[in-house]
């Protein structure tokens, strides 16, 4: 079963209850969930919601709750308490909303319409726990998912109570009818509603992308198959792990799967790890401090976990775990590039050796064909070299006559240089390199275009998913064992704001005629806030907020950041251009992240 636990069944049961009741006491009876003895899901009170929140579409750049108290001023008592109940079934699958949040959101909309919402014990838990996390974009697109349920429901409650049960209780009718309401893009509700009603058969995944991603690394396990419908496929791949493992509560998102396939980059076209498996030669490229050698050394453990998966099979892979890490270990190598790196480095080259004589010398890549050589055991198990910061040596210098064998893998070339025996190179078929650039140092323009069409290249840029996961992990750390820090949840907010001014600073200099989104500032630059805090406010006492007042001018940790790390790097990206011209726009850069 998918069926998704915290730590104690308790935790989440309570969401799961919630449904249960939602399908009998509301789908079927038209009653309530938050107030039992009012007739709240009707099929009129649904077609009043329709109208003024689905087909009255707000626009506007006003908050959504703006919006939604608009949208549903002059409705009868019942419409805002199904509005809040809504927003109440948009709300218990995401863990990465807090409690405080999610209340203080339906204690608004309940009381513009003097609702008052007595909060059970189950609801209080439900709301608290969450089942997985959802990504920036559900909240962004907050109104089409709640328009998602509320067609859902008006579907249910438009037809007559017999085929209300038979549909209700069906999946497959019911994912036929999700399938047919995702008139505005995929719905991340789509894959959340059916975990919600059927979780014994469909996963706690919100993502198609993640889905997709599953499917990929795990479809050896079924073999081939007619089957077209990735929920399913998926499911066959659950019974056969669970067979194989003996183990009843497998999660994907946890130990020992998400190791496997789990990425932070949720691509619906061509993953990194298909565009490495493809051409063997993937690049990493964008602005500094966007995480590019981190998405690289895990891509390379993903990638070769992948493929022992499929060598070694699911239940030695799984069960040899310590082997597992020790291969993966040994067959990822990281070569940091610069100015001074050279062919004698990678190929090989004339050194000294004992005796004071000169001898060629192997070079990283042939030392990993040597090591490859001696371990025929595990010949088809991927080795994986990372280039970092590849742009900043000549890589037509380093690779030299090698350069061709890049994508000629089943050709040999000799290689330059007096020897007693000539020496002959191949790049055998699993040497897979994952290349990283900061395109401040060298534009793309400049890349050589033989370099070009040997590598795919994925831009890596600001990710405000990325800072919050940052900054969340530095704060959390950074608080342990000090009582006087404030928990993650009593500062999320500013933080969120914080990640809004960040993404508005980097949308203006990718706006800017001189500088363009190569010159976005990553995510860990701005993760520096957490230490500015912790130096200049937590010594204070009774201190209410740690980035910004009341008004939502900046507090010192932010002006720390902007003075000693953002506006040094924005003036030195500036230095070409007339002093009042730059002058002018990094006051404007100044008044968006400061206020």
């Amino acid at each position: 079963m998918a069926i998704f636990y915290h730590t104690k069944p308790e935790d989440t049961e309570g969401i799961y209850n919630i449904i249960k009741k939602w399908k009998t006491d509301c789908l079927l009876k038209g009653g309530s969930l938050l107030w039992p003895k009012d007739q709240v899901w009707s099929k009129e009170n649904l077609l009043a919601f329709k109208a003024c929140f689905i087909d009255d579409r707000d626009e506007s750049n006003n908050s959504f709750e703006e919006k939604l108290e608009r949208q549903l001023s002059g409705q009868h008592k019942r419409v805002y308490q199904l509005a809040t109940e809504l927003v109440l079934i948009y709300l218990l699958y995401p863990s990465n909303i807090t409690l405080h949040k999610k209340k203080n959101i339906l204690n608004k909309i309940a009381g513009w319409k003097d609702n008052p919402i007595e909060y059970t014990t189950e609801i209080n838990r439900a709301l608290q726990n969450g089942i997985g996390g959802t990504g920036i974009a559900y909240n962004t697109r907050r109104p089409f998912e709640i328009k998602l349920i509320g067609l859902f429901a008006l579907e249910l409650l438009s037809k007559d109570l017999e085929k209300r049960k038979s549909e209700l209780y069906n999946h497959k009718a019911i994912q036929e009818i999700l399938e047919n309401l995702q008139s505005e893009g995929q719905m991340q509700g789509r894959h959340i509603l059916l975990h919600l009603l059927f979780p014994e058969r469909y996963e706690r995944i919100a993502s198609k992308g993640h889905k997709r991603h599953i499917y990929q690394i795990f479809q050896d396990m079924i073999g081939d198959s007619d089957e077209e419908d990735l929920d399913e496929l998926i499911y066959q791949i659950r019974q056969k792990l669970e067979k194989i493992l003996s183990v009843k509560k497998l999660d994907f998102y946890r130990s020992p799967l998400r190791e496997v396939w789990y990425s932070d980059n949720d691509v619906d076209d061509l993953t990194p790890e298909q565009g490495l498996e493809i051409k063997k030669q993937i690049v990493f490229y964008g602005p500094p401090g966007t995480g590019k050698t981190y998405g690289a050394v895990s891509l390379a453990e993903r990638f070769i976990r992948k493929h022992l998966l499929t060598e070694w099979g699911p239940k030695r892979f799984f069960t040899e775990t310590e082997k597992v890490e020790r291969v993966i270990e040994e067959r990822i190598r990281r070569v940091q590039f610069h100015p001074g790196y050279g062919y004698e480095d990678f190929i090989r080259g004339l050194q000294i050796v004992e005796g004071g004589q000169t001898a060629y010398k192997n070079g990283v890549l042939l030392q990993i064909i040597e090591m490859m050589e001696k371990d025929p055991d595990n010949k088809n198990i991927p080795y994986v070299l990372i280039l970092d910061e590849m742009n900043r040596a000549d890589i037509s210098k380093v690779f030299g006559e090698c350069f061709s064998l890049l994508e000629n893998r089943d050709q040999k070339i000799q290689l330059a240089g007096a020897s007693d025996e000539p020496t002959y190179l191949s790049i055998p078929s699993n040497i897979y390199f994952i290349g990283t650039m900061n395109l401040i140092d060298q534009s793309l323009e400049q890349v050589d275009f033989a370099l070009r069409r040997r590598f795919l290249w994925y831009f890596e840029g600001y990710s405000t998913n990325d800072f919050l996961k940052l900054v969340k992990y530095n704060w959390n750390k950074a608080s342990e064992g000090k009582k006087r820090w404030k928990p993650w949840e009593r500062v999320e907010d500013e933080f969120i704001d914080l990640a809004s001014r960040c993404e508005k600073l980097n949308q203006a200099i990718s706006n800017h005629y001189y500088l363009g989104e190569n010159y976005q500032i990553g995510h860990t630059y701005f993760a520096d806030i957490v230490p500015f805090v912790e130096r200049t406010l937590l010594g204070e006492k009774q201190v209410q907020t740690v980035l910004f007042y009341k008004n939502s001018k900046a507090r010192e940790p932010m002006r720390a950041l902007w003075n000693f790390s953002i506006y040094p790097l924005i003036e030195q990206y500036l230095s070409g251009i007339d002093l009042q011209q730059r002058k002018k726009f990094i006051q404007e850069l100044e008044q968006l992240f400061l206020g």
